[in-house]
């Protein structure tokens, strides 16, 4: 804790507790004057007891006085005390300079190792009466300084082994964690984990690039040590800096020691290296049985980001066939934990999972399938996950549906930017992609119509508005089927023989308006004005092929009968709408049955 934190702690104490002292003080006199049953009031008696203390205004010479007090503090303290250890070792670099020729090997470690073990003591002695910033830096200073040594004496002299090099880091590692307990100090903590982790880069002589299980067991040893502190007391520090040393470590092994040959080694041990963060950071929260740290849940889930690429890439070849099994597992145990922790009541870290469990479901499909499966399993997911938020009022599964559909109608744009090639009508690559981005845009419309009468508002729409969200989707099944339609009649044409033929587009044109003649009566059988407009608007867009391109076009029989079927068409709808209107004017007060 700061000064500044301590001194206002203190102040808030002593305000405490001369209230309580005046609340006691009126407790006393009402307690007396009750049982004395005088008739008269006592006079008034003023209070000898000094006033409380109110903290001055932060515009007030005292207030300007405390931060002046505070800075003064801080250079004398802090900034000196970091200064002070910076010029102790430059004076160390000076004098080991110097003394370059006048000491021996062994005499200058000597030195280096005295140093070291006096900053600790110091370090230790003043552990009760000093600041804990002081003596955090006095033992940060002396752990640097023995590793310091442990590297000259091993790198520069040339005078220890490489086991007695490990074995001196490895005993000050323990060290600076036993201190770190001791001290209850993260800073420890944090520069023992950074002495144990750069124990591989100047240690490099013997291991990482010939013996990679001996790097690779050093790091599961050393995660798993200091994790396991790190977790005990909840130091969210050290966890992360274990996490980038890891990564530091592992990616610049893979730029010089790395073979295809360590393939399977290599997953092994980042498995097991992301098995042990995972615990790490979520395990203490699970059994203490509260709600995962939001600092814990972030380290997860990037933790996570980091091994699942890597994880796919080094195990794709063993899949063969199924390069996306990998990612298809994953996803499954990240979805299953994140049904378990919806039950546990555990929302953050359900998302969590359930964020990450879509992320590798997505990414298996794109892997695994050709683009016009990813349209089918993405529409028919994206569906599923809108019908599951309306169904339990979630806007999880409601929010990743809505992505989930633009991620579907981007794949299915590049599906149709595309020829087709498969030699069959409906059943090729287009066909196959629309039918089921159609079928799953029908039925998310169809759970949104029924919702949105059922329940006017919900808690989904802060998230997207579930109006807003029909008409979007009614917009993109017409234009679906207009587009549909088109396409695969003409193809049909062109793989009998019959490319351009006057009647395919003559039949695209009575397509197109018996969609638009069926979007207009189911708008007015369920008073629905949308699907009217949406049915004029067809017509209209027929109307306009019909002038545009088919009058240019089309050759005599056929323009007669494009004309004539559009021309009885329009005079149904005009039909329709004289209809509805003497319907209205007959029931004026009817309304509509669902939203306009």
């Amino acid at each position: 804790m700061s000064e500044d934190a301590r001194r206002e702690l203190a102040e808030i104490k002593t305000q405490l507790t001369a209230l309580m002292d005046r609340v006691r003080e009126l407790e006393r006199r009402i307690a007396l004057e009750s049982r004395s049953g005088a008739q008269s009031s006592p006079s008034p008696q003023r209070s000898t007891e000094p006033p409380l203390r109110v903290p001055p205004p932060s515009g007030s010479p005292q207030a300007q006085g405390h931060e002046i007090q505070s800075l003064e503090r801080a250079l004398g303290g802090k900034v000196a005390l970091y200064t002070g250890i910076s010029l102790i070792f430059l004076a160390m670099a000076f004098f080991l300079g110097w003394a370059w020729t006048r000491l021996t090997p062994e005499g200058r470690l000597a030195l280096g190792y005295l140093g070291g073990f006096a900053l600790l003591g110091l370090g230790s002695a003043a552990r009760s009466r000093s600041e804990s910033w002081f003596v955090d830096g006095l033992l940060g200073a002396g752990l640097a300084t023995l590793y310091l040594t442990h590297w000259a004496g091993w790198e520069r002299y040339q005078l220890f082994s490489f086991a007695l090099a490990f074995g001196l880091t490895t005993a000050t590692t323990l060290l600076g964690v036993g201190l770190a307990l001791w001290q209850r100090s993260e800073t420890m903590a944090v520069v023992a984990t950074i002495g144990g982790f750069a124990a591989p880069v100047w240690l490099r002589g013997d291991g990482s690039q010939n013996a990679p299980l001996n790097f690779f067991g050093y790091l599961a040893a050393l995660n798993a040590g200091m994790l396991a502190v790190a977790a005990w007391r909840e130091w969210r520090w050290q966890q992360t800096t274990c996490l980038i040393a890891t990564v530091i470590l592992l990616w610049g092994w893979s730029l010089t020691g790395y073979k295809t040959e360590f393939r399977l080694l290599t997953l092994g041990f980042i498995s097991l290296y992301y098995v042990l963060f995972a615990l790490a950071f979520l395990l203490p929260d699970l059994l203490r049985r509260r709600p995962t740290n939001e600092g814990s849940l972030i380290l997860f889930v990037v933790s996570s980001l980091l091994y699942l690429p890597v994880g796919y890439g080094l195990s794709r070849e063993a899949w063969g066939d199924y390069p996306g099994a990998f990612l298809a597992l994953a996803g499954l145990v990240y979805l299953a934990a994140s049904w378990g922790y919806r039950y546990t009541g555990d929302l953050p870290a359900a998302v969590g999972f359930f964020t990450l469990g879509l992320v590798c479901t997505v990414g298996a499909v794109a892997v695994q399938f050709q683009p016009h499966v990813q349209v089918v399993l993405y529409s028919l997911g994206a569906s599923g996950l809108v019908t599951m938020g309306l169904r339990f009022h979630s806007r999880l599964y409601y929010g990743f549906g809505i992505a989930l559909t633009l991620a579907a109608a981007v794949m299915l744009w590049s599906v149709v930017s595309e020829p087709i090639r498969a030699p069959y009508v409906l059943l090729n690559e287009h066909g196959v992609a629309w039918l089921a981005s159609l079928l799953a845009g029908s039925i998310t419309l169809h759970v949104l119509y029924h919702d949105i009468l059922t329940q006017p508002s919900a808690a989904v729409d802060s998230l997207f508005p579930r109006q807003a969200l029909a008409i979007m989707g009614a917009f993109g099944v017409v234009i679906g089927l207009a587009w549909f339609s088109a396409e695969q009649t003409l193809y049909a044409f062109e793989l009998n023989g019959f490319k351009n033929a006057p009647a395919a587009h003559l039949l695209v044109s009575l397509e197109w308006t018996l969609l638009g003649t069926a979007l207009l009566v189911g708008g007015v059988q369920q008073a629905i004005r949308a699907l009217r407009l949406m049915g004029l608007g067809m017509l209209a867009l027929t109307t306009s092929k019909l002038f545009l391109y088919d009058l240019g076009f089309l050759q005599m029989p056929y323009r007669a009968f494009s004309f004539a079927g559009l021309g009885l068409a329009l005079i149904g709808v005009a039909w329709l709408y004289s209809r509805l209107e003497r319907a209205q004017a007959d029931n004026p007060r009817g309304g509509q049955a669902s939203p306009s």
